[in-house]
């Protein structure tokens, strides 16, 4: 701990317990040329009924809600193994259900809104950060929910126009300009944002292209995208696009050249690393975040085992780097204090050692 005019700053805050394999978040170093980061994270899946009706999604199921307190022993579990991000999932707008509202009403919640806050703010309480990933927002809601998220991700799984209606007949909420909407919302708000497109599902290279100019354009106006995904397609089993082919690893290439050509600097281009073979490739071609690593919990979307963090420290070090634990703000977000006076709980003293370090390197500079 470091302490300034009497005021002891821990460095190494948590909110949650702490066990002797937990270990803090370096934070300063991450933007170094040899370092390749990842945020270590617990998936929890809220609930998986969903108003959308993609043809190669497996998430959607008629379910119920998560009780509030049995999302607890699993942030305690994720916590103790150095995990320090949470991803609360739900399918588009649930509480369209009866059953959902009823169940909302039995538990004493005033309204959705109210559920979501408070299963993030359990999260937070046992020291792992927030991220959201709720399906369609209203500037309200999202409003509210910055206070106790760092971050929400908003995808723009997007075809062309004229394809719309073939892909997406009943997913009301994969319609663009409602995802680009959101996208500015949360640009307003200046909350934080992972966006990202999907890669093989129908769209042409021109559309790849016109989505992260978009982002693009997003991001030169509020600075709040965070991480764009360039997400493949995967065929999973039992849905109706089993058979679907996946894009090559030539196009998956093509496009994360794209991006890093297309967006501004400081945005980082990652690539999901359970799902993508031969991943030094992506490395070589610019690559330097792993994004979101589950190692150890269970898999939501079904597809390949996720890659163990021993195995992806292993593979960078042969390619002459450094793997990097992060939080799920980067660095950079740390020092332009892009979160809420709540999350400054843990994040203020991060930021505090951030500029200090700076301070120093000009000093010795002179």
């Amino acid at each position: 701990m470091e302490s300034r005019k009497g005021v002891v700053v821990v460095v190494s805050y948590a909110l949650g317990h702490k066990s002797e394999a937990d270990k803090d978040i370096p934070v300063l170093g991450e933007d170094s040329p040899d370092v390749i980061t990842y945020s270590k994270r617990l998936v929890v899946s809220l609930t998986r009924q969903c108003r959308n009706d993609c043809p190669y999604c497996a998430f959607k199921r008629q379910d119920n809600l998560a009780v509030p307190y049995s999302t607890i022993k699993q942030a305690k579990a994720a916590r103790t193994t150095g995990a320090r991000e949470v991803l609360y999932l739900a399918g588009d707008r649930p509480d369209r259900s009866a059953e959902i509202r009823s169940t909302l009403d039995l538990w004493g919640f005033d309204s959705y809104l109210d559920y979501l806050y408070t299963v993030c703010e359990l999260g937070f309480l046992e020291g792992l950060i927030p991220v959201i990933e709720l399906g369609f927002l209203s500037p309200q809601e999202l409003k509210r929910l910055s206070e106790i998220s760092a971050m929400t991700r908003i995808m723009l799984d997007s075809v062309d126009a004229e394809r719309f209606d073939e892909i997406y007949p009943k997913s009301p909420g994969k319609r663009l300009d409602t995802r680009l909407k959101s996208l500015e919302w949360a640009g307003k708000l200046s909350f934080p944002t992972i966006t990202g497109i999907m890669v093989g599902i129908g769209e042409s290279k021109s559309h790849r292209k016109e989505l992260l100019n978009q982002i693009a354009q997003v991001q030169k106006q509020y600075d709040t995208i965070h991480e764009v995904v360039i997400q493949n397609f995967v065929p999973l089993r039992g849905t109706r696009w089993e058979s679907h082919k996946p894009p090559t690893r030539a196009v998956m290439l093509e496009t994360v050249e794209m991006a890093m050509e297309i967006l501004p600097s400081g945005v980082s281009v990652t690539v999901p690393i359970d799902q993508n073979e031969g991943f030094e490739d992506f490395i070589k071609a610019g690559v330097r975040d792993i994004g979101s690593v589950s190692e150890g919990y269970p898999i939501v979307f079904p597809g390949k085992p996720p890659i163990k963090e021993a195995d992806i420290r292993e593979m960078v070090s042969k390619m002459g780097y450094r793997l990097q634990q992060r939080f799920p703000l980067r660095l950079k977000a740390i020092k332009n204090g892009q979160y809420s006076s709540k999350l400054g709980q843990v994040f203020d003293a991060y930021r505090y050692k951030i500029k200090k370090e700076e301070q120093e390197r000009l000093k010795n500079q002179r």
